[in-house]
């Protein structure tokens, strides 16, 4: 019984600490308050980058139609681009580590039409130790870290939503 008041005791102050500090879970407050539409417009809507917006602004409680009209924010993905370069290589002059490079480049416009945030990019850099003598696995660590690249520019991107109360005249979400 002693024993159980105990580790109760502890996880409540464990609770309270972390609280205190202002320690909140990964991706929590991505979104501004007052954020209840966004429409995403790109070239492929089925892309990997706007299935992870998607699925981060729906978690979030944000409505994502599909007709810009029902929205009050469009994002427009004007591109993506994607790249990979030698790192360095090896006293053998063999790669052994290659870059990731992510770049996705966009605007956000109000209902009417209104640029609220002009052309922007946003980029994600990776290196990570190519293995050549396990290329199998050295692509499922490639396909894992440009998921984790994906979800690092959603973040950027949304970040870039709270800049909409520094512009004149816009509406703030």
């Amino acid at each position: 019984m002693k024993y159980r008041l105990l580790i109760a005791c502890l996880a409540l102050a464990a609770a309270l600490t972390l609280s205190a500090c202002g320690w909140q879970l990964r991706g929590a407050g991505m979104i501004p308050a007052g954020l209840t539409s966004l429409h995403i417009s790109s070239r492929d809507p089925h892309s990997p980058l706007v299935t992870e917006l998607t699925r981060t602004l729906q978690s979030a409680k944000v409505e994502v139609p599909e007709n810009a009209a029902d929205a009050t924010y469009a994002l427009v993905i004007l591109s993506e681009r994607k790249g990979v370069r030698t790192a360095t290589v090896n006293a053998s002059a063999r790669v052994s580590e290659q870059e990731l490079r992510e770049e996705v480049e966009f605007l956000i416009l109000n209902r009417d039409g209104k640029t609220l945030l002009p052309r922007s990019t946003v980029v994600v850099e990776r290196v990570f130790e190519y293995n050549e003598n396990n290329v199998l696995a050295t692509r499922d660590e490639e396909q894992l870290i440009r998921s984790e690249m994906r979800r690092d520019l959603v973040a950027q991107m949304l970040n870039r939503l709270r800049q909409f109360e520094d512009v004149p005249g816009a509406p703030a979400p």
